[in-house]
């Protein structure tokens, strides 16, 4: 190490335990106090690890960068047997890119479209449940719409009906990969590795059905398994894998549309914007992409709750390729590298007052502020390590707020915590979000 530069950053860690407890008990959280403590790039020592972690749009650079990252075999070994080595988040280079491009089939704007009556025939079901229940917790019940909507297009499940087991079995899938590694049946690591097996028996059975299909289907499965690069096209086992994968991710979403709720609920001035924008652009119909384009604030809306309610708070662990120094502080080779998610999208230097909710600030983004925006990771969807089902994840949080907006209200009883939770990977808010709902009026609707 030469004179001028430094180390990175870090704070006193337990013997062999090191950092972990402290990690799985609030990961995000954890790496936003060290982030404010250590600065923007800063060392922990995680699942036995030394891990150089990245905060802000120009140390979140370095991560995304191949040249300085790998990700095969960089990720704890409990969390690649969750969701196989082989996923294409484990994945580099030029089988990285050419997996990529193939599931990027499956989320064509013809492709979205056709996934749209999918996800408002299981919306329109679940609000009419929640007009009739008036009063509930409302992240379980975002939870099994989520899974409803997860079921049906990525395993063919029926869309009027709920699959309860699908659900439960997600929640210990998530519960595993923030528990420690130890494989016995009452453990949550045991539990996860036998939801996950569980869950692959479902997506087994929907690859039978969909081979044996006589007419293309229109779900997320079935477009992979028409997709096609030239003569390229994903292997059953390529299909198998990534299929569980996108399952798995989408659990990233249910939380997304807790917060949206949440907000459309909290922020009244806000939510009257939306809805008056919703009621004059897209009052009535099905939706379409060309009908949700219109609805510029809702889009900078949702973008908003994404934002400053973040819903994970890192990417998936890399591996330092090469020595790098960053602001003067030197990144060995061998580390272990996290983006910190929550914490770049809450970062001051970037975001002006970072806990004010304000979706009008992306208006005219800064530079830095477009590439801060990491919510599904950053960087270049098309060959980068940016989630592919983002557009998925913009799509249903949209289609939900014109369907809540257009007919519906709600307000949550006074007293409760709306802060995200800390022992999820997967944040939701705290105290469930106890919800009074009911049907607007008709004379409201048309104003």
């Amino acid at each position: 190490m030469s004179p001028e530069q430094r180390p990175l950053p870090s704070r006193f860690a337990l013997p062999l335990l090191g950092d972990t407890l402290a990690f799985a008990r609030d990961a995000g959280g954890f790496l936003a106090r060290r982030a404010r403590e250590l600065g923007p790039v800063f060392e922990i020592n995680v699942f036995g690890h030394p891990t150089a972690c990245f905060v802000g749009p120009e140390a979140f650079a370095l991560i995304l960068d191949d040249r300085n990252v790998e990700r095969a075999s960089a990720n704890p070994p409990h969390v690649e047997a969750i969701f196989n080595p082989r996923a294409v988040p484990f994945l580099d280079g030029s089988t990285q890119r050419r997996r990529k491009r193939l599931l990027l089939k499956a989320f064509t704007e013809s492709a979205l479209d056709g996934y749209l009556p999918i996800i408002e025939r299981v919306v329109a079901r679940y609000t009419q449940r929640w007009v009739e229940k008036e009063r509930f917790r409302w992240v379980p019940e975002i939870n099994s719409l989520g899974f409803s909507i997860a079921g049906a297009l990525f395993v063919g499940a029926p869309s009027d009906r709920d699959d309860p087991e699908i659900e439960e079995a997600f929640g210990k899938v998530a519960a595993g990969l923030l528990s420690l590694p130890v494989n016995l049946p009452f453990t949550p690591y045991g539990q996860a590795l036998k939801a996950r097996d569980y869950l692959l028996s479902i997506v087994d059975r929907a690859l039978d059905a969909g081979e044996r299909a006589t007419q293309g289907g229109t779900n997320v499965l079935a477009r992979l398994q028409q997709a096609r690069d030239g003569d390229d096209r994903l292997a059953r086992d390529e299909l198998r894998i990534e299929t569980f994968h996108f399952f798995g991710a989408y659990s990233a979403v249910i939380g997304g549309l807790s917060f949206l709720v949440s907000a459309l609920g909290r922020f009244p001035d806000e939510a009257d914007r939306a809805r008056a924008e919703v009621l004059r652009e897209s009052p009535t119909g099905p939706l379409t992409l060309a009908s949700l384009r219109k609805l510029e604030y809702l889009d900078r809306f949702t973008r908003e709750v994404r934002r400053a309610m973040p819903i994970l708070p890192l990417t998936f662990f890399g591996r330092v390729k090469q020595e790098m120094t960053f602001q003067g502080v030197r990144i060995p080779e061998g580390h272990r590298a996290i983006g910190c998610i929550g914490a770049t999208l809450l970062d001051p230097s970037t975001f002006p007052d970072p806990d004010r909710f304000d979706p009008d600030r992306w208006l005219t983004p800064t530079e830095q502020q477009k590439r801060a925006w990491v919510p599904h990771g950053g960087g270049n969807p098309a060959d980068g390590h940016r989630c592919a089902g983002e557009a998925l994840a913009d799509l249903m949080m949209r289609a939900l707020a014109v369907h809540l907006l257009r007919s519906h209200q709600w307000t949550f009883e006074a007293g409760q915590d709306f802060a995200p939770t800390k022992d999820k990977l997967f944040a939701t808010p705290v105290d469930g979000l106890r919800v009074r709902f009911s049907r607007r009026a008709s004379s409201e609707q048309s104003a």
